[in-house]
């Protein structure tokens, strides 16, 4: 009972009365206890590590996967661009519709630019790459610029072409 109890592997009945046993005095099942204890220690660094094949792990994170559905993940290659204007498009990665807010990448062309809106809530703007006017001022990649619901965004343009990630109303007002 020793050795399956350095492994923790009694419970009920048992360990309460191999507990009972112990606190009695038994120096033979205490000794035997540290053997096994200190035998179980080394284990782990008698093992080689293996690898496991790449279609079990796909399967298993696949199964995690349905087991944890509040995930959302959009990988490089998947999605649709959409035209939003002439020379930009958007990529949308995720959708909150309770919230109206929308998550998306978006790339302008070199020399596009976007027409006057007013946001109708919160809009978080960083750029990844290249550069681009937002409101007359210049943002180059790795700058973050937030406007507040109510504000307008006149004079959104690039001169060197800019991709962004952008958090938005699904619906702002256009301005003419």
């Amino acid at each position: 009972m020793a050795d399956v109890y350095a492994l923790d592997a009694l419970d009920g009945e048992e360990l309460t009365q191999f507990n009972a046993h112990l606190e009695s005095g038994c120096t033979l099942c205490q000794a035997r206890i540290r053997e096994t204890t200190d035998a179980l220690t080394l284990v782990p660094g008698s093992l080689q590590p293996l690898t496991a094949p790449s279609a079990a792990k796909t399967r298993v994170f696949a199964e995690i996967d349905k087991e944890k559905p509040d995930y959302h993940f959009v990988h490089a290659a998947e999605g649709e661009w959409r035209e939003m204007a002439p020379g930009i498009v958007a990529k949308i990665l995720a959708m909150d519709d309770a919230r109206q807010r929308v998550t998306a990448l978006v790339r302008m062309e070199k020399g596009s630019s976007y027409s006057n809106h007013r946001h109708t809530l919160t809009e978080e703007l960083f750029v990844i790459e290249g550069s681009c006017y937002c409101g007359g001022r210049l943002l180059n990649a790795g700058d973050y610029h937030r406007a507040e619901a109510g504000s307008i965004h006149l004079d959104t343009h690039t001169d060197e072409g800019s991709l962004m990630l952008l958090i938005t109303s699904v619906q702002n007002e256009m301005l003419v």
